[in-house]
């Protein structure tokens, strides 16, 4: 995918760095903002604020990588967030330094240095961490089922990544990935996030065994639904709907205040980019092919939306890397988190 705003020159892959605002005064809030599309953060009367704070991210394609060097905080990611953002996304974070104290509806239990702790986004979670230095891995949950891995029941568990020799090796690679981050091309990327999907999904079916959640929030249910069916002209409202048993209006209402059809169309349009920036093949597709593919029942059609929505003609998609940045705090990240 093409990520929002972030810096990518060339074909280079994007990155977003977290810049402290001159006023010191200002930091805490800056970060806060930072990690807004992912946790709600505070701090507590022990927190040093005077430490560097630093966290990079790399849009490799298909997933985030990238480290974060935090203070003491405490991260919480609640019903309402889950609800509100429908997020289905597995986010793990190998930590280097520091320890933690998670806690899900499932229990209560330390995280410690070379531990890996696994976050499924669609479950609420608080986290009251000291000091750490990290590598995260953010990865969409249909990426690894793929792999035959559901991380469900993982959520919240430390893993130890530094004693299991298969955990060492998915730490070491991921870590020289982000480390190398800023020399890749955007096809050796796409390669890179192939290969991190496999080794975690590998990693994470060798650990206690998760089975999908049965009672995954509604909205994540929906997100689903569209994008099996983003190919499907016929996908409507009143097919998601009737496929998932909703009203019309509760539908609605999950979706204020822009609608489910805008969302339907937002997300063929973000499915038809992340096909025009990957074309690599001798003989390019057709605006017309991509058109069809996501579900637009003609190309004009297609060709105004696209247009509507970035700013740019589709044919101009694989030179036009920075679509709409938007320059509120923590954007970025959130459309990068959603463009997965």
């Amino acid at each position: 995918m093409a990520p929002a705003g972030g810096d990518a020159p060339g074909g280079e892959v994007a990155c977003l760095r977290f810049e402290p605002p001159g006023d010191p005064e200002a930091l805490g809030r800056a970060w806060q903002d930072h990690l807004a599309p992912i946790f709600d953060v505070s701090f507590r009367p022990e927190t040093d604020l005077t430490i560097p704070i630093a966290m990079r991210s790399y849009h490799l394609g298909d997933l985030l990588v990238g480290d974060v060097v935090a203070p003491a905080h405490t991260l919480v990611r609640t019903r309402e967030m889950i609800g509100q953002q429908g997020l289905d996304h597995i986010l793990l974070q190998f930590y280097r330094r520091g320890q933690s104290r998670v806690e899900t509806d499932h229990g209560t239990g330390p995280v410690n240095e070379v531990q890996c702790i696994v976050f499924d986004l669609a479950q609420p979670v608080r986290i009251v961490a000291g000091a750490v230095d990290a590598t995260n891995v953010v990865i969409p949950r249909a990426l690894l089922e793929k792999q035959g891995c559901h991380p469900d029941a993982l959520h919240g568990r430390p893993l130890d990544h530094d004693g299991d020799p298969f955990g060492r090796l998915v730490h070491n690679f991921v870590a020289n990935v982000v480390a190398c981050g800023d020399l890749l091309d955007r096809r050796e990327a796409l390669a890179a996030s192939t290969a991190i999907t496999q080794l975690c999904a590998s990693w994470l079916r060798g650990q206690e065994e998760g089975r999908p959640s049965q009672n995954q929030d509604v909205r994540i249910r929906v997100r689903r639904l569209v994008e099996a069916e983003l190919g499907n002209p016929k996908l409507t409202p009143a097919l998601v709907a009737a496929r998932l048993g909703l009203s019309r209006s509760t539908l609605y209402r999950l979706f204020a205040p822009n609608g489910i059809v805008a969302y339907i169309r937002d997300r063929r349009l973000m499915a038809a980019m992340r096909m025009l920036v990957r074309d690599d093949a001798s003989k390019p597709l057709r605006i017309s092919q991509v058109a069809f593919a996501v579900g637009f029942s003609d190309e004009r059609t297609f060709r105004r939306a696209f247009k509507r929505r970035f700013g740019f003609i589709p044919s101009d998609a694989s030179q036009r890397l920075d679509a709409h940045p938007d320059p509120a705090p923590g954007a970025v990240l959130r459309n990068w988190i959603e463009s997965l």
